[in-house]
């Protein structure tokens, strides 16, 4: 498979230069993805070692035949917060670096793997990031009551509408794939494609940042994250929406408050006007750094 087929990674060259590598650095990229990130990483620490982590293990397969030429990868099929077990796991103690891009990949998006990420998704309804059972995107909008639904559009998706659109939701009863739901949300929006971000973005974001338990475990993520980092180890965070990008500031600012820990981005890194005119989903891309403060430090 080409390169080209592949998700493209987003801000590669920041990443790289904030995570600081050198030959022998051990790094873990906690969302591992179809390996975008990784593959830049790898080559830069031949004689250092990297993790990569996914929660979806098809995903992560794509990643490990991308990567195959590497020596030097581990690859775990789990939830990035249990970091630590799996640091444990390949009996490393502290790393140099964690990298955590919190955007759902192109492997989610493409409409014959059939997860229900995609508005033009005519099988699927799922929008789980892994195979786990449980409560999906269809049973929310299939099952649940009409207040339920409104509050997690509101919640998750900062969604103003979300009385109206989970009204409609209900009203329109039942849905087989994610193309069926978006249509009837652009309809109780009265809105048409073709503007900056497609009218059912925020309701879709709140239905999978809800099915996939994403802030309880981002926000348990980065205590234990930096607690793996090595002196002078850092935490890059790259976030897609205020309320990920606000529990990463937050985070930061609470660990710098402690003393043992530095904000190196007092504004959030983001990508340049070049980079989002060749990669469009790059365009709400934030990244917050933060590095442990070492012995010799003031």
């Amino acid at each position: 498979m080409a390169d080209i087929s592949y998700h493209v990674p987003v801000m590669t060259d920041e990443v790289i230069n904030f995570l600081n590598l050198h030959n022998d650095s051990l790094v873990v990229d906690a969302t591992c993805g179809e390996g975008g990130h990784s593959k830049s990483i790898a080559a830069l620490i031949p004689a250092g070692r990297l993790i990569c982590i996914d929660r979806n293990s098809l995903v992560l397969a794509v990643a490990g035949k991308r990567l195959a030429l590497f020596g030097n990868i581990a690859f775990h099929n789990n939830n990035f917060n249990k970091i630590s077990d799996i640091l444990s796991q390949e009996k490393i103690s502290k790393v140099d670096g964690i990298l955590a891009d919190l955007g759902i990949s192109l492997f989610h998006l493409r409409d014959e793997n059939e997860l229900g990420f995609s508005y033009t998704d005519f099988k699927g309804l799922s929008m789980r990031l892994d195979e786990k059972g449980g409560t999906d995107a269809g049973d929310i909008v299939n099952k649940f009551r009409e207040e339920d639904i409104a509050d997690i559009l509101y919640k998750y998706g900062e969604e103003y509408e979300s009385r109206k659109i989970a009204a409609a939701i209900v009203r329109n009863r039942p849905y087989k794939n994610a193309a069926e739901l978006a249509g009837v949300i652009m309809r109780a929006k009265k809105a048409r494609k073709g503007g900056k971000t497609h009218p059912a973005a925020k309701s879709f974001q709140a239905l999978r940042i809800y099915v996939n338990n994403e802030l309880q475990i981002l926000e348990s993520f980065i205590p234990t994250a930096v607690d793996n980092l090595r002196d002078k180890g850092r935490l890059l965070i790259i976030s897609y929406h205020s309320l990920e990008d606000r529990i990463v500031k937050n985070s930061f600012r609470e660990l710098e408050k402690t003393g043992g820990y530095r904000v190196l981005t007092k504004k959030p890194v983001i990508p340049s006007p070049e980079e989002i005119k060749k990669n469009r989903a790059s365009r709400s891309a934030k990244m917050r750094v933060i590095e442990k403060r070492g012995m010799d430090d003031e």
